[in-house]
């Protein structure tokens, strides 16, 4: 298992404008857990990492353009599963086959719905809490989505880093942002 980080990255929530002035009220609202069967990154708070613009973009689809809204949040990493970096791959591959030699009946990822990737995070976070006594606080991971920016390009419009927040008290703070 990997040592905690004290690195401290920038998050954007998209939500509904009732939401978010509820949450910045402070009267006991706060962000849920999302625990959908398939997620990316497993349960947590999802933010986009350093996108602002990705946030609202996200928050105009989901609840119209006149009701978006985007919270900006202080995230200290903490003790997270960084699958930037190499070595968490290890974790991944290691509770999948975990899953696989237990004869778990496994989901499949169906175009958007991630529900494989969703339930081996979602077991790894698990078997680092129950076996080693260490629960990631994070999750966090690249994904590339979108159209090709160009002819033969490997940028795609709409990649981004995204962290799954499973820790609440890794959110340190939460402030508005305008557009």
């Amino acid at each position: 298992m990997s040592a905690p980080r004290t690195q401290f990255v920038s998050g954007f929530h998209g939500c509904s404008k009732s939401v978010a002035a509820a949450v910045l009220r402070a009267d006991g609202v706060s962000l849920t857990s999302s625990e959908n069967d398939y997620d990316w990154l497993g349960k947590g708070i999802y933010f986009w990492e350093d996108a602002p613009i990705r946030a609202r973009d996200w928050a105009a689809r989901k609840f119209g353009e006149a009701d978006a809204a985007v919270l900006g949040a202080k995230i200290r990493l903490g003790h997270c599963l960084d699958l930037v970096d190499m070595d968490s791959y290890v974790i991944l591959r290691q509770a999948y086959q975990a899953l696989s030699d237990a004869g778990e009946k496994l989901p499949q990822n169906e175009r958007k719905l991630h529900k494989l990737d969703c339930f081996v995070v979602n077991a790894a976070v698990l078997r680092a809490a129950e076996e080693f006594n260490d629960p990631y606080d994070t999750v966090r991971c690249p994904f590339i989505e979108g159209s090709p920016v160009f002819p033969n390009s490997n940028f795609f419009d709409l990649t981004h880093i995204q962290i799954a927040v499973r820790n609440p008290e890794a959110i340190i703070s939460l402030f508005p942002i305008s557009f």
